[in-house]
């Protein structure tokens, strides 16, 4: 719900505090103000679904940085965070009063709610919700499902698909991409729906379609293990014109899309399990990606329905490295031991260069849980540098303040290069390694950037 909210609290002379999304917009809330009351005051899109009574929770936030500066929770918000299990750094926006700057991520935002905002509010030509996109779609489908599970209890089913589903639609909104519907154990993801150039889509389509690869083979042993089926998924991808809208009952009309690049992107996939291949490209996503991709052998055939002849590659990957896909894809190994890394990084900072712990004021176990909430938003924002490039520089204003100068980065980063490697053992590669000094370059240059600025 973006409706205007009644009730906002008045600016008078009080202190005015700056809050940053991520997505780069800064703006001003009064001392008191609540984190919902700023938004909608600023006209910044912020869902509140209960019209922020903290009866839903549309309106969370996650706090990168400032958590000393806003309100502890109140007794509405700390008995649904303590119903979900979330950590101190995911607040209710419409409980949370400001009072002093801070960073901070809208969590109920993604394309999917990008798209509806642009259909509902800024409306297509002569006011006609239908809008034809050229878009990379992607069609991915779980190996032998029905055989697999026509014996498996319902509910171990719906476990396997929501495991299998998190993941992937994770590495979709990772990589700017729509997810369309799911189908059964099918998922179809658009990429391209934000005016992307054509490449980049493509490029975010099949970035993704590898991250889900990966996110499968380590999913997978533990299914077997469990459950006793394994993740396989065939993946399919196409690029062309399509209708984007809303389609079906006047009652209920979900943004889709439609057009015959769907259903070729859908044969596409279909094909995988006949070519013994993963991941098949079109040669229209080829075409937009001279020299990016290894691939295999081609193949030209006719897909089932359509008349002319389709040449389809096998997908080995990109020619030349992409850091964003090794920083996310290594990220993950880690992932379930972020608190013992948080711990070992500071520790290796600090023995290296004990000049750095008097900047660490607050206490340290905090300070361990923001680095983790920290990088672990970074990661996912890679493939959306220019969304999260404001809240970066915010944060690099912060660390000015707090003392630190530019030769510390390089402290930093050789402190977070070594816990890395400690923790990926072999699998920290050269070419993960120099994934993460680029990757962390990016970073740490608007940061400065955003020091700068002081």
């Amino acid at each position: 719900m973006f409706a205007e909210s009644k009730g906002l609290s008045k600016q008078g002379a009080d202190a005015v505090h700056c809050v940053t999304y991520s997505h780069g917009t800064t703006i001003q809330a009064a001392d008191g103000q609540t984190l919902l009351e700023a938004s909608i005051q600023n006209r910044i899109p912020h869902h509140h679904q209960c019209g922020g009574q903290a009866r839903c929770t549309t309106c969370r936030v996650r706090i990168l940085d400032g958590l000393t500066h806003v309100s502890a929770r109140t007794p509405l918000e700390e008995r649904v965070a303590s119903e979900r299990g979330w950590d101190e750094f995911t607040r209710l926006a419409c409980q949370t009063r400001v009072h002093g700057d801070l960073v901070a991520r809208r969590l109920l935002q993604s394309p999917q709610d990008i798209v509806v905002l642009d259909l509902d509010e800024l409306g297509a030509p002569s006011g006609v919700e239908e809008r034809e996109l050229e878009v990379a779609v992607l069609f991915c489908d779980i190996r032998n499902f029905t055989s697999q599970t026509e014996k498996s209890l319902p509910y171990d089913v719906v476990y396997f698909l929501n495991g299998h589903f998190a993941a992937a639609a994770e590495v979709v909104l990772n990589n700017n991409g729509f997810i369309d519907k799911y189908i059964g154990d099918g998922l179809l993801a658009i990429f391209g729906i934000r005016g992307e150039r054509p490449a980049v889509a493509c490029r975010n389509a099949v970035r993704a379609a590898i991250a889900m690869q990966d996110a499968a083979q380590r999913l997978s042993p533990m299914f077997e293990r469990d459950l006793n089926i394994s993740l396989r998924l065939g993946i399919g991808v196409h690029f062309g014109p399509v209708i984007l809208g809303r389609i079906g009952h006047p009652g209920k009309r979900p943004i889709t899309v439609i057009g015959n690049t769907v259903n070729v992107a859908s044969r596409i996939e279909r094909m995988t399990k006949q070519l013994n291949s993963s991941i098949l490209l079109s040669d229209s996503i080829v075409a937009e990606l001279p020299g990016a991709l290894r691939v295999g052998a081609s193949h030209k055939l006719q897909l089932k329905g359509m008349s002319e002849d389709s040449v389809l590659y096998h997908c080995d990957g990109f020619t030349n490295p992409d850091p964003a896909l090794l920083v996310q894809s290594s990220f993950h190994r880690i992932a379930p031991r972020l608190v013992a890394f948080g711990e070992r990084f500071y520790r290796i900072l600090f023995e290296a260069n004990p000049e750095l712990r008097p900047l660490f004021k607050s206490d340290l176990a905090l300070q361990r849980r923001m680095l983790v909430s920290m990088l672990s938003s970074l990661v996912k924002g890679l493939n959306r540098i220019t969304e999260i490039e404001g809240g970066v520089r915010a944060l690099g204003t912060r660390h000015c303040h707090y003392g630190a100068i530019s030769t510390d980065y390089d402290k930093v980063a050789n402190a977070l290069l070594l816990t890395l490697a400690e923790f990926l053992g072999d699998e920290f590669t050269p070419e993960i390694r120099a994934a993460w000094i680029a990757v962390y370059g990016t970073i740490s240059e608007l940061m400065m950037a955003g020091a700068e600025v002081e």
